[in-house]
């Protein structure tokens, strides 16, 4: 859908045009607000994505490095695969992460996750609105797989939430909730 496409366009590249300093700050309001939003709620195996530095995406190492002494989270990510599908790896020893042509850290090896005991999706999106509607880079992969899994998912803007995207297909699954900076 054009307008759709015109979204993605528009925000990204206000998102982009974020400076250091501001996204900096930005990034640890989020980062804290996520963490303290798992501490209180007790999640334990959380889907997590690896930002693409290139786009300014959230930066979830802070969040990924935060529990790193708490044996009881564990963090599961993502891998594209060629039939537009994601595959979904335990963060741990045996994960290799590389980065793929899109730029994305995924995984190319490691122990695949179970998806039913994940109990919270932390979602990357480009813009997304007050009523839980996201818009992402427009391949389907995070609505295929959130369709699929019974979870809490939880957007992270980088940018204020819109109060309505019009352009929302049947196949976009809404997010439950979103943290953004402010």
């Amino acid at each position: 859908m054009a307008s759709k496409q015109i979204l993605r366009e528009v925000y990204l590249s206000k998102r982009l045009l974020l400076s250091e300093q501001e996204f900096a700050l930005r990034n640890r309001k989020i980062t804290d607000s996520v963490i303290e939003y798992i501490e209180k709620n007790n999640y334990h195996n959380i889907h997590i994505f690896l930002p693409i530095w290139s786009k300014k995406e959230i930066d979830t190492k802070l969040i990924i490095d935060h529990f790193q002494d708490h044996s009881a989270v564990r963090f599961i990510v993502p891998k594209t695969l060629s039939n537009s599908e994601l595959s979904h790896y335990i963060l741990n020893e045996n994960c290799h992460i590389e980065i793929n042509k899109w730029g994305i850290p995924e995984p190319v090896k490691g122990d695949l996750a179970d998806l039913s005991k994940i109990d919270l999706i932390l979602v990357p999106l480009i813009i997304a609105d007050k009523k839980g509607n996201r818009i992402g880079y427009g391949k389907g992969f995070y609505d295929r797989f959130l369709n699929i899994v019974e979870a809490r998912k939880v957007g992270l803007s980088i940018l204020p939430l819109l109060d309505e995207i019009l352009y929302i297909e049947e196949t976009d699954i809404k997010l439950d909730q979103c943290f953004t900076y402010y």
